[in-house]
């Protein structure tokens, strides 16, 4: 302390990283809502970064679903009222003919992995624009503290190119454009100069990772990129993985292959098409022809059962439609699966279902499974 002129400027106890640590636990603890912990542990990333992430690995289960969902999810919504410090790159839709600049100003050369969002569809809450930059934050700190990746190699992102959320709009506190979404084909170069500026800045096989985008942005942005440059959407193919691994891990107990099962989706947004999708392509793997594979999926949308020629609200969206089978039309879960008895249930609003109290209705659902 001395050598370093530190003498007096500190407390004599020195207290080693470990007992800091606890320090920071037994303050969270105390806290009265996962939103200040949430704010707490933010503002420790901010001023301490090592002893952040010492505390996030020592206690991933518990701070998990505080640093990223389900309470992330309430930090995007209050995002301007709670911002302290910014974190990450804020590129907006008049950044075009810039972005490769912008991306200069970033401190570190050596990024491995950058999460991107444009805030259109922020988990279940809908359009938060640019307040969304919580989510990429949130993911990559995952990245360090579950995968080991140095936080210095990742990169969060917002794409800012508006928002059609009036509140938003209105509020005083919204710390992005204060204009409705640009749908222009403007749209479609910022996302081009962007990728090809991160190829360009930070190396071709920088790891791209789409999150969040809205359902009529993200499949085709998928396709349009897939084979150009090292990317994924998480949504699609991220929440995909983890059900397919879940779907072989019940096989052992079933004794069925994949192919023998019905699989029946509640919800037909990008976490139940990408699962689809995946399920298809492992099912083709096991020498099942693709129209036979897709004829062991059904989805069922806000509208009801997604099937050929539907009368009620029609199908939309061209990613549903290679699962909208010729059959009658269903309008609610519980009768689809009386008449198609499909073998494994696949949706996020079933869990909703359960953890908001309708076990009973929910066990009676189940049931029916064959």
């Amino acid at each position: 302390r001395q050598m370093l002129c530190l003498h007096g400027l500190l407390p004599p106890r020195v207290m080693s990283e470990e007992g800091q640590a606890e320090r920071i636990m037994s303050g969270l603890r105390k806290r009265s809502s996962d939103l200040d912990r949430y704010t707490d542990l933010m503002d420790l990333l901010d001023r301490n970064e090592k002893l952040f992430y010492r505390v996030l690995c020592d206690h991933i289960q518990e701070l998990m679903p505080i640093v990223y969902t389900p309470t992330v999810g309430r930090a995007c919504q209050e995002y301007g009222h709670i911002f302290r410090r910014p974190k990450g790159l804020f590129i907006t839709i008049h950044d075009l003919g810039h972005i490769e600049s912008i991306l200069a100003n970033w401190p570190e050369r050596d990024i491995k992995a950058i999460c991107f969002t444009d805030g259109e569809r922020i988990l279940g809450l809908g359009d938060l624009g640019c307040d969304g930059m919580g989510i990429p934050v949130g993911k990559l700190a995952l990245y360090t503290a579950c995968a080991g990746i140095k936080p210095h190699n990742l990169l969060p992102v917002i794409l800012d190119v508006g928002t059609d959320n009036e509140e938003l709009l209105k509020d005083e506190y919204y710390i992005g454009l204060r204009q409705h979404r640009d749908r222009s084909a403007n749209y479609d170069q910022l996302i081009s100069e962007f990728i090809e500026s991160v190829k360009l800045w930070f190396g071709p096989t920088t790891l791209l990772q789409f999150e969040d985008f809205g359902n009529r942005n993200a499949f085709r942005l998928l396709n349009e990129y897939r084979n150009k440059c090292c990317t994924f959407n998480d949504d699609i193919q991220g929440t995909a993985s983890v059900a397919l691994a879940g779907v072989y891990a019940s096989l052992r107990l079933t004794k069925k292959k994949l192919c023998e099962n019905t699989f029946l989706f509640q919800g037909a947004g990008e976490a139940a098409i990408g699962i689809a999708m995946l399920l298809v392509a492992a099912m083709k793997q096991e020498g099942v022809k693709e129209e036979d594979a897709l004829k062991r999926i059904w989805l069922v949308d806000s509208k009801g059962l997604v099937v050929k020629d539907r009368t009620k609200g029609g199908i939309a969206g061209t990613h549903k439609i290679p699962f909208a089978h010729q059959h009658e039309y269903i309008e609610t879960l519980k009768e689809a699966v009386e008449v198609l008895k499909p073998t494994c249930l696949i949706g996020e609003q079933l869990a909703v279902t359960i953890s908001g109290g309708a076990r009973a209705h929910s066990s009676q659902l189940f049931g029916r499974v064959q």
